[in-house]
């Protein structure tokens, strides 16, 4: 094809087209993107404004050309004319090419700087996402995007707009002087490939597999990265590569990659000449290579068709049940084994895992592993679910106004027997990875609301206590109850339909006081103190009856004699007969004598000085009396004899010496006594 204005003209306009048709793909995947909450058409998007500086750049360039040919043929026109043979003009002519110089400019640098830009972003986006992707490769942290139709659809019509646009383009770049419209090719095919990888995770994910939507976190960052590398190793490849004169030099942005999926039929052409070097001969050109040439779309199509047959048929496995629906509607319920229906999408096939077995939190959720389990810490992986439950009867009267609040611990686990009952219970969430997400929230509202009554007829004592073991079969009985009640009502025999489940188990896992520090080391503390008053009650019993074995040696006979002298106060209160007082008197001290313990013992003592007080005073009695006969006999002697007694008692220790002489002579030897060793025994001096 001539290189003349019109040509790149052409050129121009189709690369304004490529830049509208790109900055509208761009566009809707980033609405979408924003919407649907999904990162692939983000990534999409990002992609498509990538491809914009390559489409402009391409526009300005063949603008150029256009300019540069106008202007030759303006001095193709001037050589020819009279004022060219004049002196002045013969060597201005290079400084009048000045769209040529600008021509060369913008292939020299503008394009190689161009591609380094494309070549930077591709690799800088590639990395940022592909760790933003990486980490929702974690188990729990991908969140499935909510339009998955919209994603199919937009996907497809994203994938078809960019092939057959990618490949008009790649036709035109056959022609010499379109040739650098590949680049503006291979990045629509791009946008293409992106969508169409989108609309096939989404796919994915409606058929329940989401590993496919969630590695395209990861794997369109990495086709970034791969795209960048190739454009710095173009860049490097364009310095050194020889170039003839006229030729365009080819951008560092065109992707020899890309280029194969814009114009494939280059791709094939390589292969067909593969094959012939390989086996010697033009096998390209036999009969049989000719016809599977001509036939290759109905050989598609064909094997498209068997493949669409082929989902008339499933396989249930032996731990599950199915549903065939139509269009949405119920038609039967199937068990494991083959299964025939209506290819998609007239008919598809639901599977439930009927042996599985699902666990609910009727109230508090369960303790996280990584936590210590006290009261005065927080260790629930969920938010905190209180109930008001009776407090403790207080002592001596009656407070049924007083309420408590307790954290109950209660995991459900059923698993579904009726899969139409369950299905009907209600509709699948918007979720496509948790359709059974409504039908599980309506099952755990409804046993909450079977322990929230349950526990409010308890007191706190009796959840903490003795009773917890009890609460669990209790409620397992009334949820179950409760669980059949719900459904549609069966026309057939009037009554409703039920959950569809079989609860297997009901505990309660814990109880407590609320998390909150100052709430639950209250609690602690009002605990402590009845266990201490238990405490010195058991102790006061404990000291009862050791005093009263003590004291009686028996606690029963204790006990009784206590009564019986209760019953001796009463009658002397009462004003009782005398003759009645003292029977119970003796009746006390019959007791007491038959006790063992200190009481006995004192009496037998007191019996003991009572008599010995009485001999006492016998003994004085009599020898008072005897004085008395010896005073009568002898006044004089008795009065002598008294003196004498009492003058000797007086002077029994004092160094008296009473003589009969009236002047007696006596020596003192106050000298000190001489001690000696012999026998170790001390002699004195004599006189």
């Amino acid at each position: 094809m001539k290189a003349d204005p019109i040509s790149f003209k052409r050129a121009v306009s189709v690369s304004l087209l490529g830049l509208a048709i790109q900055i509208v793909l761009g566009l809707t995947m980033l609405v979408y993107g924003v919407f649907g909450q999904d990162q692939t058409a983000i990534l999409a998007f990002f992609y498509s404004l990538i491809g914009l500086p390559v489409w402009l750049g391409l526009a300005l360039v063949y603008h150029q050309h256009k300019l540069e040919r106008l202007e030759a043929q303006e001095a193709e026109l001037y050589a020819t004319s009279s004022a060219a043979q004049a002196t002045v003009f013969q060597e201005v002519d290079d400084e009048l090419r000045v769209a040529a110089r600008r021509l060369k400019w913008m292939h020299r640098i503008l394009m190689p700087v161009l591609s380094l830009v494309v070549g930077g972003l591709l690799v800088g986006l590639g990395l940022y996402w592909f760790n933003v992707g990486r980490a929702e490769l974690a188990p729990g942290a991908f969140d499935m995007p909510q339009m998955t139709g919209w994603a199919v659809s937009l996907g497809l019509v994203v994938a078809v707009i960019g092939f057959i646009f990618a490949r008009f383009v790649a036709g035109m770049s056959k022609q010499s002087i379109w040739a650098n419209l590949r680049a503006g090719a291979s990045y629509v095919v791009g946008a293409a490939f992106i969508g169409l990888a989108i609309a096939l995770g989404h796919g994915a994910a409606f058929a329940g597999t989401e590993a496919v939507l969630k590695y395209l976190h990861v794997l369109i960052p990495i086709f970034f990265m791969i795209l960048g590398a190739e454009v710095f190793l173009n860049f490097l490849l364009n310095i050194y590569r020889p170039r003839r004169a006229g030729e365009i030099p080819r951008p560092a942005f065109d992707s020899r990659l890309l280029g194969f999926i814009a114009a494939p039929d280059k791709f094939v052409e390589s292969i067909s000449d593969a094959i012939n070097y390989q086996f010697g001969f033009d096998v390209s050109s036999t009969w049989f290579y000719q016809l599977i040439s001509r036939s290759f779309m109905a050989l598609i199509l064909l094997g498209g068709l068997i493949i669409w047959g082929l989902t008339s048929f499933a396989i249930v496995e032996p731990n599950q049940r199915a549903l065939v629906l139509s269009f949405g509607k119920l038609q039967r319920e199937v068990g494991s084994g083959l299964v025939i229906k209506a290819p998609w999408p007239f008919q598809t096939l639901e599977t439930h895992p009927a042996l599985a077995v699902t666990q609910i939190d009727a109230a508090t959720p369960p303790p996280s592993p990584d936590e210590d389990i006290l009261w005065t810490t927080p260790h629930h992986a969920g938010d905190e679910r209180l109930l008001l439950v009776q407090s403790s009867p207080a002592t001596g009267e009656t407070r049924a106004h007083d309420l408590s609040v307790l954290a109950v611990e209660t995991p459900v686990l059923y698993a579904v027997t009726d899969l139409t009952a369950y299905r009907m219970l209600a509709a699948d969430s918007e979720n496509p990875r948790d359709p059974d997400a409504l039908r599980r929230t309506i099952l755990q509202m409804v046993a909450s609301r079977v322990v929230i009554e349950y526990v409010a007829t308890m007191s706190i004592d009796e959840i903490l206590g003795p009773r917890r073991v009890e609460m669990g079969p209790a409620l397992q009985r009334m949820i179950t109850e409760r669980f059949n009640a719900l459904g549609a009502i069966d026309p057939q025999t009037g009554q409703p339909r039920g959950a569809g489940v079989e609860v297997l188990f009901v505990g309660v896992a814990g109880a407590h006081p609320p998390e909150r520090e100052e709430v639950a080391r209250n609690f602690e503390s009002v605990v402590a103190s009845e266990q201490r008053g238990k405490a010195i009650v058991e102790t006061s019993h404990a000291t009862a009856i050791r005093t009263l074995a003590r004291v009686a040696g028996d606690v029963d006979l204790a006990r009784r004699i206590v009564d019986e002298i209760d019953r001796l106060e009463e009658l002397e209160n009462q004003g009782a007969d005398r003759r009645e007082i003292v029977e119970q008197e003796l009746r006390i001290e019959a007791l007491m004598e038959t006790a063992g313990g200190e009481a006995a013992s004192k009496i037998q003592q007191a019996r003991a000085d009572r008599w010995e007080r009485q001999m006492s005073a016998r003994v004085m009695h009599t020898r008072q009396a005897g004085r008395e006969a010896l005073y009568n006999a002898s006044p004089a002697f008795y009065t002598a004899h008294l003196y004498l007694d009492a003058l000797r008692n007086a002077t029994r220790d004092a160094r008296l010496f009473i003589t009969t002489f009236d002047h007696p002579r006596m020596r003192f030897n106050f000298e000190e006594a001489q001690a000696t060793f012999a026998g170790f025994e001390a002699q004195t001096a004599q006189e």
